[in-house]
């Protein structure tokens, strides 16, 4: 029998846009005019296409180190050699934080980026949120009849992304005390491989920051973030207005929702499948692998996240620095016929956390 595969090495859209970033070719993402953590403006819009670049943007000594490191890395990661990776990323230290959407990720991201000395809209929003590397559970594509081959995707973006954070920071950040960089990343898809990143980084190389938030506000920040709540109150299956309500279907349909189910589901419904889906997700990851308390469950909260804040800066040794407030509206009053659904999914999760000998925090409103 005789096999015929071979893997190819494009890279990435996000990948290219950063590296001719840092070779100063493309500002389109980092002019500052586009503030992807904004409290309360809409930021998820189509992102800015890239242009067409000239090959001479791969043959400067950074592009030539990145994309030789991240075939190396690539190949570490495929023959399991994580003792190379390792080595490769002695010197830098992710902050990981990690969070439904709309839970206070985007605040703490940029505000780690503050603490490091970056502008966060002069920092792509490839570079620093949620959409790469792609990381998901199925390797194929929903319908099951057209592989598009995510598994050797999702490997090559996780290289992309370890070598260019890694390079991004040691050229635009200084070391911290320890000799150590500090990359901030907000990694919501992390969840879908935690016991892998966890085994890969090792115990003690990065931070984890887990925001949480009671599901009915994040519903009601969800919809506001997509131009509001669907006149028939229901989730808008044939038109998903962001991506967020994209990931939201794909958490029902990895529960087995039809097509015509998600689009008789009242937003609200659709919205307590995919936050509780996440979190039962989370504590069975492999997130809490090797130890418990390497991981900060962060209750949404102005104290409880500007805190955080203030932890980062003392530790780093900007303790005068007071992070920017966090805006905080009670949501929940819009729907109050909504909080009873949405306390027994909090309840859900806090059941199953406890069995598993975890503690999921108490949620306010």
């Amino acid at each position: 029998m005789h096999f015929d595969i071979q893997l190819r090495f494009k890279p990435s859209a996000a990948f290219i846009g950063i590296l001719a970033e840092m070779n100063e070719c493309y500002a389109d993402w980092t002019d500052g005019s586009y503030d992807w953590a904004n409290q309360t403006v809409d930021f998820l819009a189509a992102p800015t296409p890239l242009p067409q670049f000239d090959e001479a943007v791969f043959q400067t000594p950074l592009s030539r180190r990145a994309l030789n490191d991240t075939l190396q890395v690539a190949i570490a990661l495929l023959a399991g050699n994580y003792p190379l990776v390792r080595d490769y990323l002695k010197d830098t230290r992710f902050g990981f934080v990690i969070g439904y959407p709309r839970s206070g990720g985007s605040y703490l991201t940029k505000e780690l980026l503050r603490t490091v000395g970056l502008d966060h809209t002069r920092v792509s929003e490839a570079l620093a949120h949620d959409g790469f590397p792609d990381l998901r559970e199925n390797w194929y594509d929903w319908a099951g009849d057209r592989p598009y081959f995510h598994l050797e995707q999702a490997i090559l973006q996780v290289a992309e992304f370890l070598v260019i954070a890694h390079l991004y920071y040691q050229q635009r950040t200084e070391p911290r005390d320890g000799g150590f960089w500090l990359a901030p990343k907000k990694m919501h898809k992390m969840i879908a491989w935690a016991g892998s990143f966890k085994m890969l980084l090792g115990q003690g190389r990065a931070d984890y920051l887990v925001t949480v938030r009671h599901p009915v506000p994040a519903c009601i920040s969800i919809y506001e973030k997509c131009g509001g709540l669907p006149e028939d109150g229901l989730f808008p299956m044939a038109m998903p207005r962001s991506a967020i309500e994209r990931w939201i279907i794909t958490d029902l349909m990895h529960l087995g929702f039809g097509v015509e189910e998600i689009a008789k589901m009242d937003y609200i419904d659709a919205v307590l499948a995919s936050w509780t889906h996440f979190h039962l997700r989370m504590a069975n990851s492999g997130l809490f692998l090797g130890n418990r308390d390497e991981i900060r469950i962060i209750p949404y909260g102005k104290e409880t996240l500007e805190q955080v804040v203030r932890d980062y800066r003392t530790r780093l040794g900007n303790a005068n620095a007071e992070p920017e407030p966090v805006l905080m509206h009670d949501k929940a009053r819009r729907h109050a016929d909504w909080m009873p659904r949405g306390d027994a999914a909090v309840e859900t999760v806090r059941r199953a956390w406890a069995a598993l000998g975890l503690r999921f925090p108490d949620l306010a409103e």
